[in-house]
């Protein structure tokens, strides 16, 4: 997801553990509030710090950003190791000291005096102090552990996906649920956070990233006219219902249709994978396919349009077939969702410009509209995994490889996730002659995509490959 959701979701995590210490009777002072606010988008940003060695440190070429954006920084490992470190560093930020995990004193300026001296004797005060501290520790500790695990969840729901379980499970994981700049969930949060915020700097800040969103959605041509039109209802009303909610209700509130928005993109994406199968297993002109995988991205903001690639083997051949899916025809129709798409993310053919494009092998059905389809011999991707260890390396993060010779030297190899062309991130030129050109990369254990694919020899230890450098699959 882009870092302004993740930052709103770290926010509204903040936002709970201060309702909870005001429940528990602990003033939530305001070094305290921006203590919390502060490790609640730091801690949802932090596993991107990848992007720190990820890309040209690594001298890996693209293949740097493919393998180690999201990387071993987005596994519950890390989440929680990083969790405890941040936890560390707030707890002295907002002055609790002392202590184990979920203990500690509050220190003279944390709270106000007249809190922290309540009570009939000194006694009573220290007492009073350390509860209040332990309190105060136990919210910050959830903050940055909530915070850095929200992150590998909101990653999981889209199509890029992430492996969590590393390293005792390099598999990756996709929701295909979420377009990754998803306005519903701006939208949602925003007003909650707007409404609670004490700080100059908060009233300024999220208004103006409301009306970025908005823009967005109107001047970019990515979102579909009447779903625009519905978001800036739902953006004009939203912030006047939660107005006329307490602080603790509008944080719930936006929690709770937060959770709402994304389970019922997941709803549609279960159908819109079941409508894709389907249509799918009516070839025109093949033998019966084995649909192997299926990368769905819903249009932004809306649940009834969608695009898909299929990843399907029938007579011999590797296939990948585009397509333009309605999971929900008797609401918003096909022929509604194609007119409404004529450009963007999900309007466009990512097949479009790729030579050996062919017409789709599929039948058409009224819910699914099929685009284009490559195709290659099963031999020969784990031919070339074999002979290049470029290709090689690339399969552990790629999950819908496809390839074209681009001079009589050099192979394209592109993940048509993100699309063909243009020298994206995605993209891997691979000499088709001399020596590994990445003898020293750092090749991460993540069990490649498409083992379906691959020879059993071809899971293993890539220093088979002349790669050094390896993590143990």
């Amino acid at each position: 997801m882009d870092n302004v959701t993740h930052g709103l979701a770290g926010l509204l995590v903040a936002d709970a553990a201060g309702h909870w210490l005001e429940h528990r009777k602990v003033p939530v002072t305001p070094r305290l509030r921006r203590g919390l606010s502060v490790l609640g988008i730091v801690a949802a940003e932090f596993p991107d710090s990848d992007l720190v060695y990820s890309g040209p440190v690594l001298d890996m070429g693209p293949l740097g950003y493919l393998l180690h954006h999201r990387g071993h920084t987005h596994t519950i490992v890390w989440a929680v190791a990083s969790a405890l470190l941040l936890w560390w560093v707030a707890r002295r930020w907002v002055g609790v000291s002392g202590g184990a995990l979920g203990g500690g004193r509050l220190n003279n300026g944390s709270l106000n005096h007249g809190s922290l001296n309540h009570g009939s004797s000194d006694g009573g005060s220290s007492d009073g102090a350390n509860n209040r501290g332990g309190l105060v520790s136990r919210a910050l500790m959830v903050v940055a552990l909530v915070g850095t695990l929200s992150h590998l969840l909101l990653d999981f729901t889209n199509s890029y996906g992430v492996h969590p379980f590393w390293p005792f499970d390099g598999r990756w994981y996709y929701g295909d649920a979420v377009f990754i700049v998803e306005p519903w969930l701006w939208l949602v949060a925003i007003p909650a956070l707007f409404w609670n915020r004490p700080s100059s700097v908060g009233k300024v800040l999220l208004p103006l990233f409301y009306l970025l969103i908005l823009a967005a959605v109107w001047f970019l041509g990515q979102v579909a006219r009447d779903v625009a039109v519905v978001l800036f209802v739902f953006a004009a009303a939203w912030p006047l219902v939660l107005r006329m909610l307490g602080g603790v209700q509008r944080t719930a509130a936006g929690m709770l249709t937060w959770g709402l928005v994304t389970a019922l993109f997941f709803v549609a994406s279960s159908r819109a994978e079941a409508t894709v199968r389907a249509a799918a297993s009516r070839p025109a002109g093949v033998g019966a396919p084995q649909v192997l995988d299926v990368v769905l991205n819903p249009g932004p903001g809306d649940w009834g349009c969608w695009s898909a690639l299929v990843m399907s083997r029938d007579g011999g051949r590797y296939r990948v077939t585009s397509a333009f899916v309605a999971p929900f025809g008797a609401v918003r129709s096909l022929e509604v969702c194609s007119a409404r798409y004529q450009q963007g993310r999900i309007g466009g053919d990512v097949l479009a410009n790729f030579a050996g494009r062919t017409d789709p092998v599929f039948a058409p059905t009224a819910s699914v509209a099929w685009r284009s389809s490559w195709s290659a011999p099963l031999a020969d991707l784990p031919m070339l995994a074999r002979e290049r260890c470029e290709v090689h390396a690339a399969l552990h993060f790629m999950r819908t490889p496809v390839w074209q010779r681009v001079s009589p030297a050099q192979l394209l190899l592109s993940d048509a996730r993100f699309g063909i062309g243009g020298s994206g991130f995605n993209e891997v030129v691979v000499p088709t002659n001399g020596g590994c050109s990445i003898p020293n990369g750092w090749i991460p254990g993540w069990v490649p995509p498409r083992t379906d694919l691959l020879d059993v020899s071809l899971r293993g230890d890539s220093a088979d490959h002349g790669i050094g450098g390896t993590t143990a699959h």
